[in-house]
């Protein structure tokens, strides 16, 4: 019965056709495997053919079983006579298909093994070393966690450039609301702004930001009505977690701005401190043109020029005349009165000082939550060496608002005059964290690292700030002294001719004229006229004097008129906010650290000298 079976089966050519498929399967198969990946085919594709090709095995063999190839074409076997059969024929032709796949097949095999699978090899190995590189760079990397979120500026929508401050300010407004949220880890205004109208994707922002989550929208604002969007997005995943469009009376600006901020607070499950009940945003001191005041001023305070603080000034004095209980617009006065004394001497130093307390003190009488009035009461108090009672401010404004990059900045600068060196770095690498692209805030980073020595280390974050701010004469100028440190004179002529050009064209020479000098020129010359200029210049801009007042001591140590350094400390010391507290902490001053009249200006600067100890220490020992 078997041999029946199996003789029927010949005839048949059952025994051929499963032969053919196999070898053809086969073969198949390892040219799928081969072309599929090279056209981006998913994983699956490979596997269903496979599959198929099993599945259709058995259906072919039956085929074979119950079917015959005819002149006359397919037709059942059992409806074949012994003379109209061509069985044979079709044997030596599926026997010529079996041995034309076979070779085929050996020359494939031949080709893979000689020529695709060292290709493949190589690919393996470079695909590995890539995912190893990959992944050790990722553990590299400081862990992002998911409290971590950027504002970035809300797209204007409204068709008219002049709405834009509008915009800004609604996204800022909501920065500074989830900024008061200690769970949280907010990006601060000048970071996150800096990517205002440039076209990236969220992931490449959160990745220079330092955060996982981002949110962004469009304010579109039309007479009295508003309509927002916003949408929360996860930058590790690239997926919204979180949007909603508000519709709403301009007057409900307010109510929305709490309501986004509560909604991000209930995905990333944090309780937003300062978000308001219901009700409680209405009454004095929320005047929807007076906030619209208090926006531009805003604006325009961030920028930091002297011009800019003055027409934000003369704005939130519009915003309290227009609303005499509006906190915030005192709070703003208080911010611009705080800074502008280092910027203009359009008042005196002292009387930019007392108005900055003035209307902070207005500001909390006011709303005692609002943590700006306090951060400028404290940087007053350190610019009038009140440091015990600035530092207490100041923590009081960070305890208020937990990312507040400026009151972590302020309470570094303020640590690191006091002596206080591992503080105030910490407290400033906090603000660096939460503000990355601030100027100032890496300016000032930078100059903390040089007052520890670490060079290097300083030249770098100041580096990272030329690369989105090229013409920052802070930086340059830092970059410069650095360089002069380690030695590199033509390199710290670049950087100095760099900054006089962005800061101060008049001064164009001075890198040429400081290099010349310490590679043998005329010192003294220098020296005299450098002294000369610091004395009588400090905010003319036609003087030709580019380096900055902290700065200048160094630089006459350097050119080795110590006696003029000394004079210079103090008369610095002397004057109200004369940033002689940042010179006496620099390294370069070491040669006149311990000379009487230098101890006597740290004791009047009411500070410590950390280096004093181990300079003064040496001299005595030599």
């Amino acid at each position: 019965m078997a041999g029946n079976l199996f003789e029927e089966l010949k005839r048949r050519n059952v025994l051929r056709m499963a032969g053919l498929y196999l070898v053809g399967a086969w073969l198949v198969v390892q040219v799928g495997d081969t072309l599929l990946p090279m056209f981006g085919a998913p994983d699956w594709v490979p596997r269903s053919i496979v599959i198929v090709l099993a599945l259709a095995f058995i259906p072919a063999l039956i085929f074979s079983w119950v079917f015959e190839m005819t002149p006359d074409g397919l037709k059942r076997d059992a409806e074949v006579t012994p003379g109209q059969s061509i069985a044979p024929q079709t044997a030596r032709r599926m026997d010529r298909m079996i041995m034309a796949v076979l070779l085929l097949a050996l020359v494939y095999f031949g080709f893979d093994r000689l020529v695709l699978a060292p290709r493949r090899d190589a690919a393996l190995v470079a695909s590995t070393t890539h995912a190893a590189t990959a992944k050790a760079t990722a553990k590299a990397k400081p862990e992002v966690g998911r409290n971590t979120i950027a504002v970035l500026p809300f797209v204007n929508m409204s068709g008219e450039a002049a709405n834009e401050y509008f915009s800004d300010g609604i996204s800022e407004e909501i920065l500074n609301v989830l900024a008061g949220t200690p769970e949280l880890r907010v990006a601060a205004r000048t970071s996150s702004f800096a990517f205002k109208g440039k076209s990236m994707e969220v992931p490449a922002i959160a990745e220079q930001l330092k955060v996982r989550m981002v949110l962004e929208g469009s304010v579109r604002k039309q007479g009295e009505m508003v309509r927002i969007t916003a949408q929360l997005i996860d930058a590790q995943t690239g997926f919204h977690v979180w949007s909603q469009n508000y519709d709403r009376k301009l007057e409900d600006i307010f109510v929305i701005q709490d309501e986004i901020a509560k909604a991000i607070g209930n995905e990333l499950k944090v309780k937003i401190a300062a978000v308001a009940e219901p009700g409680q945003r209405a009454g004095p001191g929320r005047n929807v043109a007076a906030h619209d005041l208090y926006l531009r001023g805003m604006a325009l305070w961030h920028t930091r020029r002297e011009d800019a603080l003055w027409k934000a000034l003369e704005l939130f004095e519009q915003a309290v005349a227009l609303e005499p209980r509006y906190a915030q617009g005192y709070a703003g006065m208080a911010l611009v009165y705080g800074l502008v004394g280092d910027y203009s001497n359009r008042l005196p130093y002292a009387e930019t000082l007392e108005r900055a307390r003035d209307s902070a003190e207005r500001a909390l009488s006011l709303d005692p939550s609002l943590p700006e009035p306090f951060a400028t009461l404290g940087l007053v108090a350190s610019k009038q060496l009140r440091r015990a009672t600035g530092d207490a401010l100041l923590q009081r404004a960070i305890a208020l608002r937990p990312s507040f990059a400026s009151a972590h900045q302020w309470r570094g600068n303020l640590l690191m005059s006091n002596g206080d060196f591992e503080g105030g770095l910490a407290a400033l690498e906090r603000a660096s964290k939460l503000d990355p692209r601030s100027r100032v805030v890496s300016q000032n980073h930078a100059f903390a690292l040089r007052t520890l020595g670490r060079e290097a280390d300083a030249k770098a974050r100041c580096l990272t700030a030329l690369s989105f701010a090229p013409d920052y004469g802070g930086c340059l100028e830092d970059v410069a002294l650095v360089e002069i440190r380690l030695g590199n004179l033509d390199a710290a002529r670049g950087y100095l001719e760099r900054q006089a050009a962005s800061d101060n064209p008049s001064a164009a020479g001075q890198g040429r004229e400081l290099v010349a000098a310490l590679k043998g020129g005329d010192r003294r010359a220098l020296a005299l006229r450098y002294a000369a200029l610091a004395y009588n210049s400090k905010f003319d801009p036609a003087s030709g004097n580019s380096i900055e007042g902290y700065n200048m001591p160094g630089v006459l140590v350097m050119l080795g008129e110590n006696a003029l350094a000394l004079d210079y400390v103090e008369r610095l010391a002397s004057e109200l906010g004369g940033t002689t507290d940042w010179a006496v902490m620099l390294p370069e001053l070491d040669p006149i650290r311990c000379e009487p009249r230098f101890i006597a200006v740290v004791k009047r600067l009411k500070t410590t000298d950390p280096h004093a100890a181990k300079v003064c220490a040496g001299k005595r020992a030599n």
